[in-house]
């Protein structure tokens, strides 16, 4: 019998056996929770703009076209808003083919690419699949990178840095005036990758890390429409990079690999500036709540501005987790990065987080009288 995974390329066969997982519906139907609330994946609880809605009302017009291969016309109102050159913007089917078209063009067996803890698993997907070595970089006690470490890290194989900006999920932002500094350091060879899926909810004091490709030519930005802007099923985000990088990478995608639905509401969605800054003004109140609750408590929440949040609650961490899921409530725990104490709970519509900050609310108080029985018998 034939070994396929013997005959892939990369490293794949380490990511083998695919495992399918199961859809929220089914799952919440075999816990037979009377609602479902997805707080798991940084999802907006805001739907989208009214201009993205107008667009849906003439989807079907859309839908029997193959779309604009080169999004000229997202492109043209990038350049329109932002001032970002066409000749350096390549459109894709969000961050994640994003950055496999990266990995696919630069990484090899070969070559190594250093990638900060707790940045995003999605980057180290893409460079386990692309076959390169993986080296692993500390993080501050801020939770952003360790920029002396990346630096100690490098090597003569080193062919490129991925890091998520702010990180993903926890949310940890490092200013532009630190990002600069360390691009100073890095050998003009090596790629720099930053993914900023997160960007939108650090709110008007980010200031724009495009302006550094003129400075330095290695360096790569991945944006997303999935969060603020509410598009997350229609799957599209931009890379922004010098000339040379954007075409190497658009030879390298497939000619169609965006919708025309979704080009129509990308563009539509990033000429309502209203719409995405009331959603991280919301998103701001809502994150405040559950601080209130923390600080209520006694618990630890990591403080980042994003569209989550992360909560230590020590060793009952699995309990809530298996409470909030009793209740139909999708939270995701940070087990799987060896986070055990980490809850991360994306920021939902008020009555969500109203509902879910009950449950917890109901599980501190009946800890804090379990403990008070304990400590009265000794």
């Amino acid at each position: 019998m034939v070994d396929f995974t013997a005959l892939t390329n990369g490293g794949i066969a380490q990511l083998l056996p695919y495992r399918l997982s199961k859809p929220m519906e089914l799952v919440q139907a075999q816990l037979k929770a009377p609602h479902l609330v997805r707080l798991n994946l940084g999802e907006s609880p805001y739907g989208v703009s009214h201009k993205v809605r107008e667009v849906l009302q003439r989807a079907e017009q859309l839908l029997p076209l193959y779309p604009d291969s080169g999004c000229y016309f997202l492109k043209d109102t990038l350049k329109r808003l932002y001032g970002y050159e066409v000749n350096h913007i390549t459109v894709g089917a969000d961050n994640g083919e994003l950055i496999s078209l990266l990995c696919r063009a630069f990484l090899n067996p070969q070559v190594n690419v250093i990638i900060p803890q707790l940045s995003s698993i999605a980057l180290d997907r893409a460079a386990t699949i692309a076959g390169a070595a993986i080296i692993p970089t500390s993080i501050m006690d801020d939770w952003t990178p360790d920029f002396d470490a990346i630096l100690d890290a490098l090597n003569e194989r080193t062919r490129m840095i991925l890091l998520a900006n702010p990180s993903n999920p926890i949310g940890a932002f490092a200013l532009k005036s630190q990002v600069s500094d360390f691009l100073a350091q890095v050998p003009e060879e090596v790629i720099v990758v930053i993914d900023e899926e997160l960007i939108d909810y650090e709110g008007p004091s980010y200031e724009d890390f495009y302006a550094l490709l003129s400075l330095y030519p290695n360096v790569v930005l991945l944006r997303s429409f999935s969060h603020a802007y509410g598009l997350a099923g229609l799957r599209i985000g931009y890379m922004l990079s010098n000339e040379e990088i954007c075409g190497i990478c658009n030879v390298l995608r497939d000619p169609y690999n965006v919708s025309a639905l979704a080009q129509e509401c990308a563009i539509a969605a990033l000429q309502d500036k209203t719409f995405v800054t009331a959603v991280v003004k919301q998103t701001g109140v809502q994150r405040r709540r559950y601080r209130d609750f923390c600080a209520k408590y006694g618990f630890s929440m990591i403080d980042t501005r994003s569209c989550s949040v992360t909560i230590d609650f020590g060793a009952n961490t699995e309990r809530y987790y298996q409470e909030l899921m009793r209740h139909g409530v999708f939270t995701r725990p940070l087990s799987y990065l060896g986070l055990n104490s980490l809850l991360n709970i994306s920021l939902g519509a008020p009555d969500d987080n109203t509902a879910v900050l009950k449950i917890l609310e109901t599980m501190a108080l009946s800890d804090a009288y379990v403990l008070s029985r304990i400590t009265g018998l000794r």
